[in-house]
């Protein structure tokens, strides 16, 4: 408090400055949003030039734009005062070079950048004073050029208006190069267009894109709190997010709708950990998130794909790996877990298993069967191998997927395709299966045929083989569905030359010699 009798002048700073801030608010028509924005002025006329403000009889909006904000200060306006509030060049100028002011409050202690949009040749435009607000500085007066950014542009014209950015220009347009200019005396200036002293995150990431002449449009809603302490806010073609642990980032348009459908920082994927990313082919791009990415692209739409299946994608090659670009967002299939579909094949991820890619004919055979939950194979362990004579081979919880060709592969289920591994597998004397494992009619049993073999199995006899006249008997006796039953022993050659195979209600035998079959039932 001031001791009675004090002057203003021997007041304290704060004490004067309630005093100013008290008199601005006062007045007879004052209404509750007249109120905030006044008070929002002060505050920003305060922290931006509080020495000026206090002790001179300056208007608080006039403070807000910064020192020497008159046309006969001889400086340029900003461009966002005259370009509608687009942070940007206007369509008649170019970016022609830069300076900087170190430590900027309106870059939250980094250094400010002033970019120079000089009249493009053989372009026209007239010098004036811009009339309206407090940045009342110079439009198309000032014939001055610093020359860092597009060089191949020839001769000096006049400065347009200036941009801000709070981003190297070298970074924020590779037309500049990195030769410093500095000028301090440009450090209080700014705009009612542009970000006040220790903006946000969100507000700088805004105005280095361009402020309302960015990819996201005008301003929706303020910036308000997101899930784990960040911060938010909408814009009429996307949102910038931001977090501590990813930094601010923007998402727009058909990313950013796909985000919200999502929900956003609240959903699986998180706060975004970059912007938008081309993929390299000139068509799709991309943004990375915690929990995922979403890929973008003309042909095939915006998709999402979450974490575990989008660190395999990646691995893969991403869009243009051998999947191409994902068909699908990552969903929940019947029977648990996830799957992601691609143009050139789909990813399975469950809890028990890692994400695996199936490709090709063997996806067509996994898909037509009923996927992870009907075809009764479960989730995928493996990727496909393809083999040295041609053939392959997947692996999954339940069975395999595998052929003699690329084209033409069948499911062995794991009862059978245990016993197959322990002969060998596709490389042992049974071979490739040349036929799915199928239940047998009438039976809970399982049948599978493979090159050289016709395997049987129940849970009461277990998986055997059959071959030769023994199998082709078999079959005219009705086969596993017939009186015989199931086969409870292979086909085995007995002392005396013939071949044997024991079943559960009889026998057949085959004479080698004499090309006897005879059946012999139980008696």
């Amino acid at each position: 408090m001031s001791t009675p009798g004090a002057t203003t002048s021997q007041s304290p700073l704060s004490v004067r400055a309630v005093e100013r801030a008290a008199a601005l608010l006062e007045g007879p028509s004052s209404t509750r949003r007249l109120f905030l924005y006044r008070i929002a002025v002060v505050g920003s006329a305060l922290a931006l030039n509080p020495w000026r403000y206090v002790l001179r009889p300056t208007p608080a909006y006039a403070s807000v734009c910064g020192s020497a904000n008159t046309c006969g200060a001889g400086w340029s306006v900003f461009c966002c005062t005259i370009n509608n509030g687009a942070n940007i060049c206007p369509g008649y100028s170019y970016v022609a070079g830069w300076w900087k002011v170190d430590n900027s409050a309106f870059c939250l202690g980094s250094p400010r950048y002033y970019i120079d949009c000089n009249r493009k040749p053989g372009r026209s435009c007239s010098c004036r004073c811009n009339n309206t607000g407090c940045d009342r500085r110079r439009v198309c007066c000032n014939v001055f050029r610093y020359g860092q950014c597009n060089t191949h542009i020839r001769g000096v014209t006049e400065v347009v208006c200036r941009l801000i950015t709070c981003t190297p220009p070298w970074k924020w347009d590779p037309a500049c190069g990195r030769t410093v200019r500095v000028s301090e005396s440009t450090r209080s200036h700014s705009s009612r267009c542009l970000p006040g002293p220790n903006p946000s995150r969100i507000e700088i990431k805004y105005q280095d894109m361009g402020l309302r002449g960015s990819i996201l449009g005008a301003p929706e809603t303020r910036e308000r709190d997101g899930v784990r302490n960040g911060r938010k806010r909408r814009y009429a073609n996307g949102m910038i997010l931001w977090h501590r642990t990813t930094g601010a980032h923007e998402v727009h348009r058909s990313v950013a709708r796909r985000y919200r459908k999502k929900k956003a920082d609240k959903g699986t994927l998180g706060y975004p950990k970059t912007d938008h990313r081309p993929v390299g082919d000139g068509r799709g791009a991309f943004v990375r998130f915690e929990g995922g990415s979403i890929y973008r692209h003309p042909d095939t739409g915006t998709k999402a794909v979450f974490t575990r299946s989008d660190r395999r994608y990646r691995r893969l090659g991403g869009p243009r790996g051998k999947l191409g670009y994902p068909l699908s967002n990552t969903r929940k299939p019947a029977g648990g877990g996830r799957v992601t579909n691609f143009q050139n094949g789909a990813i399975y991820v469950s809890k028990d298993t890692n994400p695996v890619e199936v490709v090709g004919a063997t996806l067509d055979v996994f898909r037509d069967h009923g996927g992870p939950a009907r075809s009764t194979l479960g989730f995928p362990l493996r990727p496909r191998r393809i083999l040295d004579d041609g053939g392959s081979l997947q692996r999954f919880e339940r069975g395999i997927i595998a052929g003699a060709t690329l084209r033409r592969v069948f499911i062995v289920r794991q009862q059978i395709e245990a016993r197959h591994r322990s002969e060998g597998g596709v490389a042992g004397v049974w071979g490739y299966p040349n036929a799915h494992t199928k239940v047998v009619a009438g039976t809970s049993g399982l049948q599978s045929r493979f090159q050289t073999r016709t395997a049987f199995w129940s849970s009461t006899t277990g998986a055997r083989w059959l071959n030769g006249p023994i199998r082709r008997r078999y079959g005219k006796e009705g086969g596993p569905a017939g009186f015989l039953g199931f086969p409870t022993s292979d086909v085995v050659t007995m002392p005396d030359g013939h071949h044997r195979a024991t079943f559960e209600r009889g026998v057949i035998t085959y004479d080698p010699t004499t090309g006897k079959v005879e059946t012999i039932p139980d008696a």
